[in-house]
């Protein structure tokens, strides 16, 4: 190893190492380099002329120490194990490194063998020294100064580092931070932990396991760490406050949390801003002690720990504090309860976008803010634009929900929102407000009205269409369609309101009609007053993939009902689709394609021209006429219908992302995706918390690139549909930018029958969701066709069964072409579900999942119609199965097939569901279709066989 001064021209590339003396000969040198900066990075070697990387399972602290000491980079701060990004090259070349730690150079190691042969794991050693670094040690994640996961900082940067190995080691950190003795130890990392991959080395991340135990040091009063938490509240952003101490947790008394107080704690808990404070113990009684030092923050502190302290009251536990928060504000009006809609997101307070904002959002908003019911949704920028940058989020509510963050919500790949075009939202303020519960629109429920700041019941034994008037012209309901009694609250006594409620009909107010006032009456009673208002009448898509794509239905009356497919088409479905927020309508599939509704089927024969405002604006035989049963039920397909998966994996927690929209499947591009985003990613699709990005060579694209700069946020029920990005585009991104994730993987099952666990992955030893196996046949390439979902093992009905159905299967398990299609249980019958029915592949699909089939589970079949297959080939290499998985797709979801050949000497029927929804104008004719593949000049629907169109 030689040192000298750095090479010039290597810094261009971000490596980092000495220059050989003059007169060394190339063949004599061995060089250290790292990428990226001085004294951290990626341990590249250069020996005989060749820059390659180390493979090792011996890295560590000593091994890090010499290649620091080497480098003049003081001591080692980390050894990390990272998975090189795309800049990195060099191919593995050292196969083997061991040191003692003491060693001048790499060079007086134990070197293994030199040579370009493959490294077994995809992880290559990488270090972090001192060198120089201004770093300062820090405890973070805590909700104080004297809690959390050690760490260092440098340039603003918080690196987390490895917990403390020892009680001694962990009780020096707290003393040299002031912190006292250490009184919880960290535990133990997971074995399991792999290497963090693919981040890149601004500063090197240290931490080796990010799902360790918290540290805990003390310090005694007032400078100990302190935080705070909410119990026994409906969500975690409301409930009882206590407060920890040390290692004690306490009450605090209601006298001594006042509103600057509970602004800090929300504040702590990332829960935005205080709502109320309710008192006697509102939330349930605590248990243990109750501080009596009180706290005395100004509102301002962003920890309680920073609050100062005073005497406080001493009281019991039926006067425990509660505190309602909420992430949600109205700023700019003329009160707390009317304005500007802001949401506060990692600390920071933005305007959230007016598009798609209504009533019922506004309603669901003045409900948790305490502010009554909605009154009007001025238009975007009428209280202000506000200074910082708008959030995207659409949000979707049926306004019966109990907090905005409840409601669907679609911001990935939403356009930027309009300068200035911030929601807006005015609420009528608490006293004499109504609400209505326990109904399933803002319109309709049980009523239930604000007095003296407290919402009590109203009940009347004759509570007639009067009353109802009055009560939906205030909410701003429409008129009154129905009064009836509704059934009380289901939990507890609550309070009464209202009672012997006597209205003209004519009143603006309910309060301003005849009333009486009465003490706490059980749950019990059965007298509460209830309303159907016309405004109830509402859409939606059931039993789909998500809130764009499912069966139809309406609610009238205050009853969900169905829509029948007679004369049901694509101009239907698109007053449906426009009237939801969901882009146009890519398909209207008749005869419960998405499943039978029950109860009322509200519509028949309906005949939209396609621009009306909503659905019941259109030509039909009248609410409630009809002659369909349930198996007619008609639904809807719309452009914004979304769903995730991951393809081309070994497992299902492996492969490229791809997200599903408009109509087809598409990549999502690798730009600005996190850890936040890559752990929404996994959790979403019940692949682990933790995912990672990883290099793959080129792969068959599937011509489409949907979304790029990707940038989730950390939210209180996350999923990627919440994330801001770049507005959809079929091509946002080229073919080598599409993202492939690894997900950390779900822990391993035994099997259902065998109860041993199936190797069959590289991440796990156990049947993983969607995985495909053959039983009862000659071999492991023949037999009935089986499936692993939810925990157990089931079947596919064999009806709609054929060759390339098979074909997909035997190529899925590596067992070469499909030879036959077998039906009617030839294997013999299985146990178990029938997942799969009416499976229709094209046979080019890399898995059966990949196949338009019935929701998983809801086939119609008997194990004595279970389907087998029989393969020409033999089961893969070594007797061992080769497990490949799939994402299941989501139950609704249409996959446009992206067909490179017909493998099959057959001519493959494709069936589109029920002939109606793709007929022509009305005047008649047929539309033209386009080709799937080049197959064929032209698709037409020409004919209607048991129920379905055949091309």
């Amino acid at each position: 190893l030689r040192t000298g001064v750095y090479l010039a021209h290597e810094r261009s590339l971000g490596l980092w190492g000495p220059a050989s003396p003059t007169g060394a000969a190339p063949e004599e040198q061995l060089t250290i380099f790292l990428h990226v900066t001085r004294c951290n990075g990626i341990l590249l070697l250069r020996h005989q002329g060749q820059l390659g990387t180390v493979c090792t399972d011996a890295w560590g602290f000593p091994e890090a120490a010499v290649v620091c000491r080497e480098l003049g980079c003081g001591a080692p701060l980390g050894a990390p194990r990272e998975v090189p990004g795309p800049e990195i090259m060099a191919q593995p070349w050292l196969h083997g490194l061991t040191c003692q730690g003491n060693e001048s150079s790499i060079q007086e190691c134990a070197l293994g063998a030199w040579g370009p042969q493959p490294c077994p794991h995809d992880w290559v050693p990488a270090v972090m020294c001192r060198g120089g670094l201004e770093v300062a040690i820090k405890l973070v994640g805590g909700r104080s100064p004297c809690a959390g996961i050690p760490g260092l900082e440098h340039s603003n940067q918080t690196l987390t580092s490895c917990d403390p190995q020892s009680v001694e080691a962990g009780t020096v950190l707290c003393k040299e931070l002031g912190c006292g003795s250490m009184l919880q130890a960290p535990g133990p990392p997971p074995e399991t932990e792999g290497p963090r991959k693919g981040q890149q080395f601004v500063i090197w991340r240290v931490l080796m396991s990010p799902l360790r135990r918290e540290g805990w040091c003390e310090l005694s009063v007032p400078t100990g760490h302190t935080e705070a938490r909410l119990v026994g509240g409906e969500h975690s952003c409301a409930g009882r406050l206590e407060v920890r101490r040390g290692l004690t947790w306490g009450t605090v008394c209601d006298a001594d949390l006042d509103l600057a107080t509970a602004h800090v704690v929300c504040r702590e808990l990332q829960c935005g801003a205080a709502v109320s404070t309710p008192k006697g113990a509102h939330f349930g009684q605590g248990s243990g002690l109750v501080w009596t030092e009180a706290f005395r923050c100004a509102g301002n502190e962003s920890l309680l720990f920073h609050c100062p302290r005073g005497l406080g009251h001493q009281c019991g536990h039926g006067q425990d504090a509660g505190l309602r928060c909420s992430e949600f504000r109205l700023v700019n009006g003329s009160s707390a309860c009317e304005g500007r809609v802001e949401l506060q997101v990692q600390g920071s307070w933005a305007p959230l976008c007016a598009a798609h904002w209504d009533l019922a959002d506004a309603t669901v908003l003045c409900h948790q803010l305490n502010c009554g019911n909605a009154v009007a949704t001025p238009p975007g920028g009428h209280f202000g634009g506000g200074a910082a940058a708008i959030w995207p989020d659409q949000v979707h509510c049926a306004g019966t929900e109990p907090y905005l963050w409840r409601c669907p919500v679609s911001t990935l790949g939403a356009p930027a929102c309009g300068p200035g075009d911030a929601a807006a939202a005015v609420c009528s303020g608490l006293p004499d407000a109504l609400r209505l519960r326990d109904g399933q629109s803002r319109c309709d429920g049980r009523v239930e009205v604000a007095l003296d700041g407290v919402w009590g019941r109203v009940l009347d034994e004759a509570w007639d269409l009067r009353g109802a008037a009055v009560v939906c012209r205030q909410l701003g309901c429409g008129a009154a369609e129905r009064a009836y009694e509704a059934a009380a609250p289901a939990r507890g006594a609550a309070p009464l309101g209202l009672s012997r409620v006597r209205c003209a009909g004519s009143e603006p107010r309910l309060t301003r009609c005849s009333v009486s006032a009465a003490p706490l009456v059980s749950a019990g009673a059965s007298r509460d007053a209830g309303v159907v208002c016309s405004g109830s009448l509402q859409v939606r898509l059931a039993a789909g993939p998500g809130r764009c794509a499912g069966r139809v239905e309406l609610l009238h009356a205050g009853e969900w009902g169905t829509v029948c497919d007679d004369g049901w088409d694509l101009r239907d479905a698109q007053v449906v689709c426009r009237q939801l927020g969901c882009g146009r309508a890519l398909g209207a599939p008749g005869a419960a394609h998405f499943g039978a509704g029950a109860g009322r089927i509200w519509m028949d024969e309906l005949a939209c021209e396609g621009h009306e405002a909503a659905l019941w604006r259109c030509p039909s035989r009248g609410w409630g006429r009809h002659d369909c049963g349930h198996k007619e039920d008609a639904g809807v397909l719309c452009s914004e219908s979304v769903a995730l998966r991951l393809r081309g994996g070994a497992g299902p927690c492996a492969g490229w992302l791809d997200v599903f929209h408009n109509g087809t499947w598409g990549a999502v591009c690798s730009h600005a995706l996190k850890d936040a985003s890559l752990s929404i990613i996994c959790q979403q699709l019940d692949c682990g918390e933790q995912g990672w990005l990883e290099n793959r060579p080129v792969h068959t694209s599937l011509g489409t690139s949907w979304v790029d700069n990707i940038q989730c946020r950390r939210l209180r029920s996350s999923m990627l549909w919440q994330c801001p990005s770049a507005p959809w585009h079929p091509h946002s991104c080229p073919h080598e930018e599409e993202v492939w994730i690894t997900c950390a993987g779900r822990p391993c099952r035994l099997l259902q029958d065998s109860r041993e666990a199936l190797n069959c992955s590289s991440m796990g030893s156990c049947p993983e969701e969607g995985e495909l196996r053959l039983r009862g046949g000659a071999d492991h390439c023949s037999g009935r066709v089986e499936l692993w979902r939810s925990g157990s093992w089931g079947t596919v009905c064999d009806d709609s069964w054929d060759l390339a159905d098979a074909e997909v299967v035997c190529r899925q398990l590596g067992c070469g072409r499909a030879v036959d299609a077998l039906a009617g249980a030839a294997f013999g019958p299985g146990s178990g579900p029938v997942w799969l029915d009416e499976v229709l592949c094209w046979g080019s699909e890399a898995s059966l999942w990949g196949c338009p089939a019935e929701p998983w589970g809801r086939g119609d079949c008997t194990h004595k119609e279970d389907a087998g297959v029989r393969c020409a080939g033999e089961w893969s290499a070594g007797g061992s199965p080769r497990c490949h998985h799939a994402p299941p797709v989501p139950a609704g979801v249409w996959l446009q097939p992206t067909v490179e050949r017909f493998p099959l000497p057959i001519l493959r029927v494709v069936l589109l569901g029920q002939y109606q929804w793709l007929r022509g104008p009305r005047t008649g004719g047929l539309p033209h279709l386009p080709s799937p593949g080049g197959l064929c000049d032209s698709l037409f629907v020409i004919a209607k066989v048991d129920g379905r169109g055949v091309a």
